[in-house]
């Protein structure tokens, strides 16, 4: 009874009426959208993708004075192949130009928005209310391809906010999580006592859906599994945040008796891509997000990996235009048999800072390492580094039924792939610490990757 009066009375009532949001409008906008065909969306995105570049010229100063340096002009862009000269943001310009960044004449505060900072360099931005909206619209679309219903019982494995919040605030994020009956646990706080409260909250709630960070979600299965506790079998579990990996994805699947659905996305747009029940690939959020993929100067091909560059099609306050997010993806040229015309990503390779280059110049990214560690039980987490001398440091953080030889096993299988001459070592540690936003980084590179100089 709960979910068909919270769809058509509450949720209605409280968003559109009484707080004046499109976020309900928009998702079914965006649930019609979905069905057009590829070349309908791929032309509306265009058009949205000129109508960025207008405005950007048009109110933003960051913009007016990069594309008078470019020599370039929002007018003379009809394709995609007409954006290859039109200046890129990095995260370095975000820092340094966030001011310049903001549109004129905006007036409603925006809201604060920012990434952690893996390399110990933190972003700061901001978006407006009816770009938030949108954002939030996407992500209940892909809740609804995971199995996800409102009203019913949903089970987030999330950050924890970090620092002050203020009373009103916690009280208002509290009543809207029970409104919408989401039980949040603290995705960084997963200690072994913990995640036994983690598993027997998540059997209790018998959530539809359950989302979160991957690689806590991989916890909680492994201890699920592990104790011989049963999880009640939910329609689907997100992972997101996270790169998931292969032997993630079953061991999760087992545990939980559902199906895993993949999610990409950044801090910085929110929701990029997520994959239907078909799991074919992510399908592009191609309603809000433009996205370019680009192998050195030229445009990547399908099935080539290139870097991810990525424009927001709604923000009208502080928005980002080929915004190169330092992730790698491959593009798909196969349509989703699921019949949807959005755009497939076929895979997210990771981040450019994540890939290692071996002492043949090759590089050492998806399941290398994963797939050569994830039979050892007796570790509880690893971290691969490599130093900007090209040298590699495997980092074993040891869990219960560690064997003291697995050090030297884990070194000799390296170098039957590396070779001998490569500069390896394979140490145990007390700690692998996460990023500042919790997530933990398989791969960590010091090396500069040129990815457009690579056969």
């Amino acid at each position: 009874m709960y979910g068909p009066l919270l769809r058509h009375v509450l949720l209605p009532l409280y968003e559109t009426r009484l707080r004046g949001r499109a976020t309900l409008r928009r998702l079914a906008e965006l649930e019609r959208s979905e069905w057009q065909s590829s070349q309908q969306i791929a032309e509306q995105a265009m058009r949205s993708m000129q109508q960025a570049l207008t405005f950007a010229e048009q109110h933003v100063p960051y913009y007016r004075r990069r594309f008078a340096e470019y020599g370039v002009r929002a007018k003379n862009v009809h394709s995609p192949s007409d954006l290859v000269v039109f200046p890129i943001l990095t995260k370095s310009e975000l820092r340094a130009h966030a001011a310049e960044l903001v549109a004129e004449g905006v007036r409603a505060p925006l809201h604060a928005s920012g990434t952690g900072g893996s390399t110990g360099e933190p972003l700061r931005f901001g978006f407006d209310h009816r770009t938030y909206e949108h954002r939030i619209a996407a992500a209940m679309r892909a809740d609804g391809w995971a199995g996800a219903k409102l009203g019913e019982p949903e089970v987030h494995v999330w950050g924890a906010a970090l620092g002050d919040e203020s009373a009103a605030r916690r009280m208002k994020k509290l009543a809207h999580e029970v409104l919408l009956r989401k039980r949040m646990l603290n995705a960084f706080d997963l200690s072994a006592a913990r995640l036994e409260v983690v598993v027997d909250t998540i059997a209790r709630t018998k959530p539809g859906v359950v989302i979160g960070y991957t690689n806590p979600l991989y916890a909680v299965a492994r201890f699920a599994l592990a104790s011989g506790k049963r999880l009640p079998a939910p329609r689907g579990v997100v992972a997101t945040a996270e790169r998931i990996f292969a032997y993630q994805r079953e061991l999760i699947e087992r545990a939980f008796s559902a199906p895993v659905f993949d999610r990409y996305g950044c801090r910085e747009l929110m929701l990029i891509a997520a994959e239907c029940e078909r799991h074919e690939g992510k399908h592009l959020n191609a309603e809000n997000v433009f996205l370019e993929l680009y192998r050195g100067s030229r445009p990547a091909l399908p099935g080539e990996t290139g870097e991810v560059m990525l424009t927001d099609l709604v923000d009208r306050s502080m928005p980002l235009i080929r915004y190169k997010n330092d992730d790698l993806a491959v593009m798909s040229q196969a349509a989703c048999s699921c019949g949807r015309g959005l755009p497939l990503l076929a895979s997210v390779e990771g981040r450019v800072l994540d890939m290692i280059v071996g002492p043949d110049g090759r590089l050492l990214a998806g399941e290398f390492f994963p797939g050569l560690l994830k039979d050892h039980p007796g570790i509880d987490r690893y971290q691969v580094y490599q130093f900007e001398d090209r040298s590699i440091s495997v980092r074993l953080l040891p869990g219960a039924g560690f064997d003291p030889a697995l050090p030297t096993l884990v070194e000799k299988k390296l170098r039957a792939i590396l070779g001998e001459r490569a500069r390896l070592s394979v140490e145990v540690v007390p700690n692998i610490p996460m990023t500042r936003g919790g997530k933990h980084r398989v791969t960590v590179s010091e090396v500069p990757l040129e990815l457009g100089a690579l056969p």
